[in-house]
């Protein structure tokens, strides 16, 4: 007898209404769908979606969302180093390499570096940016220094690198700027947009020179910027770029004169600003304490387009110069002059007596340089009142006004009349 009460019986299971599991696959997924996903998320968004699982964080290192990467070579994370170098070296575009240039495994990291960028088909800038103007090279197995690190490094440029590249620099490397003459012959004149080849001495007194004839920058008719030392500066090196029709900034390091240097004449500035309208000259001063006293006569032309005067710890100041910047008014931006803190006589050299009512010649440029944006000021006294003065000629469109305070000169009291009287 039906023990349901006359109820219906319970329906048997269907072998085909069992509940279906669905499982996915999303590690599985294809490279290409993977990278469509990825073009549809911001950054922040794409390194989130990177974090579900090493096949998805894998194809998030593609070329097209890493075209630049600032490689750090430094000691203290050689594991990071070697990641970047091993993830990004054969994928970006754009190569800049900040290393610890006087530690020798960081210039091992760096040379292993450029042969993960021999690997780079997309590789079109390199730019060094050393720590020191030098290279400490690894040592051999005797001891001594690895004189073939540096030629390792030179064979890779020459070899595998410089015919892509449309930006190099050498990061004012003064060992590499002994090998400028094979760096030029190797790159592509077509091609190159920015060349960095100017370099910083660790001995300005006492430096190898280093010249190549400037009928090799002739090919280099896509230059918009370039960087050289002064000592391959000349008339017929500007009129050898004549037909980068697109330079527009021409930088110079200068160390010292030396005694054959032929110089550069008005003329061939004024050919050359003719020749590029829009190219500023920027001038880079650094450690000539035996020549600072001159260069008003032995480098300063007064068609020069100076954009940029900076002067890095010649411990003197050449009034000459000083007083002649109101003639580039026209192109003046920029004013850097820096020197040790002192309160030698030497640094009181701009301080003129309370009465003496001549103008101040940085305040004169200041009032005929209108597109100066940038005046730094360090290692001598100065006027408060020029301060204030060059703050109010420019407005709003100095952006950087800076002077160490000890070197600030207040309103006349007894402390600073005696000082003056003392000078």
């Amino acid at each position: 007898m039906s023990t349901t009460y006359g109820d219906c019986s319970k329906p048997k299971k269907s072998k085909t209404s069992e509940e279906i599991t669905f499982t996915s696959y999303w590690a599985h997924l294809p490279s290409l769908l993977l990278h469509d996903i990825f073009d549809l998320l911001n950054r922040r968004d794409r390194r989130n979606a990177s974090a579900v699982c090493k096949h998805w964080r894998q194809n998030s290192f593609h070329p097209k969302w890493w075209p630049t990467m600032k490689f750090r070579l430094e000691n203290n994370d050689e594991e990071k180093s070697r990641f970047f170098t091993n993830t990004f070296g054969h994928i970006v575009a754009e190569a800049n390499i900040t290393l610890n240039s006087l530690s020798s495994k960081s210039v091992e990291e760096f040379i292993q570096l450029l042969h993960q960028l021999i690997r780079n088909n997309n590789l079109k800038s390199i730019i060094i940016e050393p720590s020191h103007c030098r290279l400490e090279l690894p040592m051999n197995q005797s001891g001594s220094i690895y004189d073939g690190g540096l030629e390792e490094i030179i064979s890779i440029l020459k070899t595998c690198l410089l015919t892509r590249l449309n930006k190099f620099s050498i990061g004012c490397i003064e060992d590499l700027c002994l090998y400028i003459k094979d760096i030029l012959e190797n790159l592509n004149p077509s091609y190159v947009t920015h060349l960095g080849l100017a370099s910083v001495k660790d001995d300005p007194d006492k430096y190898q020179a280093n010249y190549f004839d400037p009928k090799l920058i002739a090919p280099f008719t896509k230059l918009q910027v370039l960087s050289i030392d002064y000592d391959q500066l000349s008339d017929e090196f500007l009129s050898k770029l004549d037909s980068a029709k697109q330079l527009e900034r021409l930088i110079v390091h200068l160390h010292g004169v030396r005694k054959n240097h032929p110089g550069t004449t008005n003329q061939a500035w004024m050919d050359f600003s003719h020749q590029h309208p829009r190219c500023e000259l920027r001038l880079t001063v650094i450690h000539a304490f035996e020549d600072i006293d001159n260069l008003h006569e032995t480098v300063m032309r007064q068609h020069m387009p100076l954009s940029h005067l900076k002067v890095f710890f010649c411990e003197q100041v050449n009034l000459q110069i000083v007083e002649n910047l109101s003639n580039y008014a026209d192109t003046l931006r920029s004013v850097l002059w820096v020197d040790s803190l002192s309160n030698s006589d030497n640094s009181w050299i701009l301080v003129k007596p309370w009465l003496d009512e001549s103008p101040d010649p940085f305040v004169l440029t200041a009032w005929l340089c209108k597109n100066l944006e940038e005046f730094v000021f360090f290692g001598y006294k100065y006027w408060e009142e020029n301060l204030i003065a060059i703050g109010r000629l420019r407005g709003g469109n100095l952006k950087r006004l800076e002077i160490a305070e000890p070197d600030i000169i207040y309103p006349p009291g007894p402390h600073v009349e005696n000082a003056l009287l003392e000078y």
